[in-house]
């Protein structure tokens, strides 16, 4: 019921791509302000999601999708909901002021209100929420690259934070079209009401595709380093764009079926532990 709770395979990936953003900086890595970083991140990762599920817990009732979940189904009360979410928010965002970066613990508050006071809300009032929500995916890699040491204003950071926001949306939208039904259900706003399924599948092809080219560019700035590195993100990058492309030409089953879901989280995997890996594999005695 806890994991289910947290999300804890949502809260990892978020702490993995904190982790991204602080190897990325080039300085010596410090293992011990790392382990705070992630371990803080995905605490307030964690914290989020529990409060979310608080939030939204009469709306997710009614989604199948979601209905399971222990607040909607009330095998855990909102007030015990509550306290764990509190608990979590503030023991993350503890461990992220003992890194001593005061932009650190101010992203993760920032990420806390955007998330769960900000876009959560505006989920019931509009469907266009998905753009400023996509914000939330850029916040943990600044806040590994603000706990390293360095500016944010960085192009090597403000790129890869580009890659996050520009997959969140292609991400949500597959999810929200998958299941369009639960969400008629729940009451939250149609997507793209004006199209017809070969618009929305255009309008998600090209977000895929941008987010593509954007990540080609981390091998072109230099952002990753190694061989290795830039091969597996070039081979990930044009196995999402054949996959993708060849879903659209299937058709509408094809590509709203959720394996294109899937393969965008696989796609992120890739690319974060890309660049993960090609920090280690620098720092690696020759």
């Amino acid at each position: 019921m806890f994991l289910q709770l947290i999300r804890y395979r949502l809260s990892t990936m978020v702490a993995a791509s904190a982790l991204a953003g602080y190897v990325l900086y080039p300085a010596p890595l410090l293992a011990a302000r790392a382990a705070l970083l992630v371990t803080g991140v995905w605490l307030l990762a964690a914290g989020c999601s529990a409060l979310n599920q608080v939030h939204e817990r009469k709306t997710d009732a009614l989604m199948e999708r979601t209905r399971r979940r222990p607040v909607a189904c009330g095998r855990l009360s909102p007030l015990h909901g509550t306290l764990i979410a509190s608990g979590l928010l503030v023991a993350g965002v503890a461990l992220l002021a003992l890194t001593g970066k005061a932009a650190v613990v101010g992203l993760g508050l920032f990420a806390i209100f955007w998330y769960n006071g900000l876009y959560t809300g505006l989920k019931r009032i509009s469907a266009t929420a998905p753009l400023p929500g996509a914000l939330c995916g850029a916040v943990p890699p600044l806040m590994g690259w603000a706990a390293a040491g360095g500016e944010l204003s960085d192009y090597r950071i403000v790129l890869l934070a580009a890659v996050l926001v520009l997959w969140q949306l292609p991400h949500f939208w597959l999810l929200a079209i998958k299941y369009r039904d639960d969400f008629k259900k729940a009451g939250f706003p149609p997507l793209f009401p004006a199209l017809s399924d070969a618009g929305i599948r255009r309008i998600v092809l090209v977000w895929i595709f941008a987010t593509a080219a954007v990540t080609l560019l981390l091998g072109v700035f230099g952002i990753l380093l190694g061989v290795e590195a830039k091969a597996l993100c070039l081979t990930t990058v044009c196995w999402l764009i054949a996959s993708t492309g060849w879903a659209m030409w299937k058709g509408e089953d094809a590509f709203f079926s959720g394996k294109i879901f899937i393969r965008l989280n696989l796609f992120m995997g890739v690319v974060v532990g890309s660049i993960i890996l090609d920090r280690f594999l620098a720092a690696l005695p020759l």
